[in-house]
């Protein structure tokens, strides 16, 4: 099964905070909003022995329990078998509960379920008398079944609830009745779902190194456990041992159990007359098998040393191999192996950022593994991943596949700073610009055609992720002017934070805006009207005014033939490079192109395109009395975009 979403309360900056994800996951936002602490709260979810501290609790508030609860979907068959019981819509919920004071119940698993609310307090009896007196009050009620032992109460109460699900006694609430005790729901959960959480730079010879929790081993290990334990052979093998166990141990075959209770009475009746003991016996029904293990070590011009003993770029490259290996395995020496037409079982990766120590082209190889993974599963082994990463790189992202970012905010509520996750949706964002352009929403592009449209875009525009304010303009030229003006003005956008990215045309721009703005990141835009080329006027007016409605103006204030500096956008008359022109007069504008073209060799016709001749022939023409009160505008705008 996969992770649908998380719901974290009272864990460090989670206070109240909620993320849902995909197959594959990429958590971006600034460092100490928050990404790490959702890996923390998985992890401390599937951990077996879990250590809870004071400053884990938000504010260090103690006296309210840390509540991390998962929605599984995506049963493979044995979830199904294991939990169809406690499905609600095809989904599991599970909540685990900590307590500061290290109390019993702290670490317990509670399932949200469909459940008869006047078994309740039945189900909280930790007393086996007490317990089946409450039972017995029930079956005044319902009709249960006698039970010889406490412990065949709960699998009555459960066979009730399936029996009569439209009973108007059932209630959807967090039951404590979910598999047992902490370390029995943890392995019930983890039986075909393993969750590897492999840390950031700081713990890298940890994650690495050889020993019993190094994520890499347990990651190579569960690859060959899951492997083993999918094949129908093992599970034919599996319930046949686990058949003939539960026959071998059956307390009614075996004569010096039914003698114990007798004998152990005689002798106590010695000594109090009046009282005996009865010993039940529940039969052995589950083996428990060993796995092989991994013993990982790096051989390097003919020497042998421990994994930890080597580079982290090296160790990097460790984890990015296993997941290449993951996705490329297919069982092709023998041709009669198993291939599965569903899967069987589901590791969960969960990697802090994966860029780390990596060459650019390492970096997006990294990320196109972890995707590609997430996307189906190993017909071999029947091994399903997902993964999540959190990343600081714009190498691991991409606008086409911008449904698996979360951006991860801190933000101030009325009940204080709280975590809140910002995702896109292209279905939403197709939706918005067909709506904004007067079609019917059914007539909007499908989310996977929106996606396709994206591809189009250069890696770059994935910085604009990464930034507090976005700037999209047309083109190079654009670009290069802005970026000069900044330069003039003794500022550096990118040391503020502002990206600014060419889309590759006009009609590229919508698109781009809707995905930052799902995403909450302020958006201004610099376009051309065309109103001087003269042609295509329907399409060039539809396109204006779609722009400035996506700023949020109305059709009432929206004009054909946008022209001037806005809050939201800016929209000119013609290209910016004619804009300077224009500005500046043909004659000094020429003559300074140039000077400045022959200085910095370059095409005079392409001097505004780069940078540091476009910001020479500004400072020249500036020099020379020209005052380009618009670029000045168009960044004091800027500068008021607010998240």
């Amino acid at each position: 099964m996969r992770i649908k979403s998380i719901d974290v309360s009272n864990f460090r900056a989670l206070r109240n905070a909620t993320l849902n994800f995909s197959p594959t996951t990429a958590l971006i936002g600034e460092n100490n909003s928050g990404k790490s602490a959702f890996l923390n709260a998985m992890e401390l979810f599937f951990s077996g022995s879990p250590r809870i501290k004071r400053r884990d609790f938000s504010d260090e508030k103690i006296e309210v329990p840390i509540d991390i609860t998962l929605h599984f979907g995506d049963l493979t068959p044995d979830d199904h078998k294991e939990f169809d019981e406690y499905l609600l819509n095809g989904d599991l919920i599970v909540t685990r509960r900590f307590y500061s004071d290290g109390s019993k119940d702290s670490g317990k698993y509670f399932v949200s379920a469909r459940v008869n609310k006047e078994f309740a307090e039945c189900r909280s009896e930790e007393k086996a008398t007490a317990k089946r007196a409450a039972y017995k009050k029930l079956q005044e009620k319902y009709s249960l079944p006698d039970v010889k032992s406490a412990d065949e109460i709960e699998g009555h109460l459960i066979n009730w609830e399936i029996a009569n699900p439209n009973s108007d006694a059932l209630e959807i609430i967090k039951t404590s009745s979910f598999k047992g005790w902490t370390n029995v729901a943890s392995g019930k959960l983890k039986q075909k779902t393993d969750f590897i959480l492999i840390r950031a730079v700081e713990d890298a010879t940890e994650n690495i190194q050889e020993n019993k929790n190094s994520p890499v081993k347990n990651l190579v290990n569960a690859i060959a456990r899951q492997a083993i334990e999918n094949s129908s052979a093992f599970k034919q093998f599996i319930d046949e041992a686990n058949a003939k166990i539960a026959e071998l141990t059956d307390p009614a075959k075996v004569p010096v159990l039914a003698d114990i209770s007798g004998q152990l009475t005689g002798i106590l009746t010695r000594y109090y007359k009046d009282s005996e003991i009865n010993a039940t016996w529940e039969p052995i029904t589950q083996i428990q098998p060993n796995f092989p293990t991994a013993t990982l070590e790096i051989i390097d011009n003919d020497f042998s040393n421990s994994i930890d003993g080597v580079g982290h770029g090296l160790q990097r490259a460790i984890i990015l191999t296993v997941l290449q290996f993951m996705a490329q395995y297919q069982a092709t020496q023998n041709k009669e192996a198993e291939i599965f037409a569903e899967p069987q079982s589901d590791i969960i990766l969960a990697i802090e950022e994966p860029e780390i120590y990596q060459h650019p082209i390492k970096q997006r190889l990294f990320a196109k593994l972890l995707n590609q993974l997430a996307q189906s599963f190993n017909e071999s082994t029947g091994i399903r991943i997902q993964t999540i990463y959190v990343t600081h790189s714009p190498l691991m992202i991409s606008l086409s596949q911008c449904e698996a970012i979360r951006m991860v905010r801190r933000v101030k509520t009325d009940k204080g700073n709280n975590v809140l996750p910002s995702e896109i949706s292209l279905a939403d964002c197709s939706r918005k610009i067909a709506v904004l352009s007067g079609l019917p929403p059914e007539q909007a592009w499908s989310a996977h055609n929106f996606g396709a449209k994206l591809h189009i875009f250069r890696p770059e525009i994935a910085e604009g992720f990464f930034g507090n304010r976005v700037v999209l303009v047309e083109g190079v030229g654009d670009q290069a002017v802005l970026e000069a003006w900044y330069k003039i003005a003794d500022r550096d956008p990118h040391a503020e934070g502002i990206v600014i990215v060419g889309v590759g045309g006009k009609n590229n721009l919508a698109k781009v805006i809707t995905v930052f703005d799902a995403l909450q990141i302020p958006c201004y835009w610099v376009f051309d009207n065309d109103k001087s080329k003269g042609e295509n006027e329907a399409d060039s007016i539809a396109s204006n005014r779609l722009l400035q409605k996506l700023a949020g103006w109305t059709d009432e204030s929206c004009s054909d033939w946008p022209a001037g500096v806005f809050d939201e956008f800016a929209s000119w008359d013609c290209k910016i490079e004619k804009y300077v022109r224009l500005k500046a007069g043909a004659e000094k504008f020429d003559a300074a192109r140039a000077e400045i073209a022959q200085n910095y060799n370059v095409d005079a016709n392409l001097s505004l395109k780069f940078p540091a001749s476009s910001s020479a022939i500004l400072i020249r023409l500036r020099e020379e009395g020209v005052v380009f009160d618009e670029l000045d505008g168009l960044i004091a705008a800027i500068d008021k975009l607010v998240a």
